[in-house]
């Protein structure tokens, strides 16, 4: 194919063919941006066979992820002020992400058009609403058309926190990277510094990043606290506990908990059981 027929979902510009690989036993051409460094795969006809399991088997690390990422989501959004808004996990998965969020005080709500929510149910929101903060933990490397998302979400949101593993660099051949993951087919977009930025400039905000899996966009520079969880996430554990005190958050666990009961009394007709032990 020829390789003009094809631009970078992040600038726009020509992409160049850079190597060809195997994906799902397919030899398959990866394409790289001269201008901002971004790889990708630009014509991934396989997805709907990558996703007939939306959560891959070998993801075994998807409760560590989880754990890492209320910490640093919740850190950012108390350091920015926006622990009083409503705030959505995107691309969320089980919904594990929401339910620990919510477990730590934060107003957290889910949406994956793929998986199935199990751990929060009835907290299900819309990419279209208004929130202080969404999250896109392991997401953007999935998105066939991150722009499109991105500019959607920028009229609607102030904080997106975003993991991702960027490309390393220097390089020296990128199908050794295990990023690629090619056997599965489902990360299909590979991203630089330089393409975080020219995603930014393109929606009109800005984008600090730790250089590695780390990467957040918001519509003013963040404060100082925020920064220094964005450059070193070890700061994320201490600045989240301290701005919790400071927020004098309560955990939705029990309210949660109540309301599901509530609503499955209403369904059932059975009498409610208090949570605390008991009956009502």
């Amino acid at each position: 194919m020829d390789a003009t027929k094809y631009r970078c979902r992040a600038c726009g510009n020509e992409l160049e063919r850079a190597v060809r690989l195997p994906v799902r036993r397919v030899p398959t051409d990866l394409y790289r941006c001269e201008r901002c460094g971004l790889y990708e795969f630009p014509a991934p006809d396989w997805l709907d066979a990558a996703y007939t399991d939306p959560i891959a088997a070998i993801d075994v690390g998807i409760s560590t992820r989880s754990l890492y990422a209320a910490r640093v989501a919740e850190a950012l959004i108390r350091a920015e002020k926006l622990g009083g808004h409503r705030h959505l996990d995107y691309g969320g998965g089980y919904g594990l992400l929401t339910r620990q969020l919510r477990d730590r005080g934060i107003d957290m709500y889910h949406q994956d058009p793929l998986a199935e929510n199990l751990f929060a149910q009835t907290f299900e929101g819309d990419v279209e609403d208004d929130y202080g903060a969404v999250t896109l933990i392991e997401v953007f490397e999935h998105l066939s058309d991150p722009l499109e998302l991105m500019e959607r979400l920028s009229k609607h949101v102030q904080l997106i926190i975003i993991s991702t593993v960027l490309v390393p660099d220097p390089i020296d051949d990128i199908t050794d990277w295990w990023y690629l993951i090619p056997d599965l087919g489902q990360h299909i977009t590979f991203y630089t510094p330089a393409a975080l930025t020219e995603i930014a400039d393109r929606i009109g905000m800005q984008v600090v990043t730790n250089g590695l899996n780390l990467h957040v966009f918001s519509h003013k520079p963040p404060g100082w606290a925020a920064r220094r969880v964005i450059k070193d996430v070890r700061y994320a554990r201490f600045v989240a506990r301290a701005l919790r005190i400071r927020d004098k958050a309560k955990p939705f666990t029990e309210v949660d908990a109540e309301s599901a009961l509530t609503t499955l009394s209403r369904e059932t007709g059975e009498p409610q059981i208090d949570v605390r032990g008991d009956d009502r």
